[in-house]
């Protein structure tokens, strides 16, 4: 199955482009498919981690088909075939 992962500032920077495609075997969760992704691109797991030893990082937003994942499952949202994944920066500004 393939996932679709939208890049929003230096996290794109990073990947080189806006849009990566992945094939996965049966269906990956989102800290599934989010560790794929940091393996194949080197210095996007600083971005999408809080620390080392901690978590992903709350900062970066992530939605799957437009959904915040906080309104699903979390890192536990099951993808599923054609799914859009995006992932975005904090917005600051006045």
């Amino acid at each position: 199955m393939e996932v679709h992962f939208d890049f929003f500032g230096p996290m794109r920077d990073v990947v080189g482009r806006k849009r990566v495609t992945r094939t996965f075997d049966g269906e990956p969760t989102l800290e599934t498919a989010l560790e794929s992704l940091c393996t194949a691109f080197d210095g996007l797991e600083e971005h999408l981690r809080a620390t080392e030893d901690d978590g992903w990082a709350g900062r970066v937003t992530m939605t799957v088909d437009g959904t915040n994942v906080r309104q699903l499952d979390g890192y536990d949202t099951a993808l599923s075939d054609g799914d859009v994944v995006r992932l975005a920066p904090p917005v600051v500004g006045g």
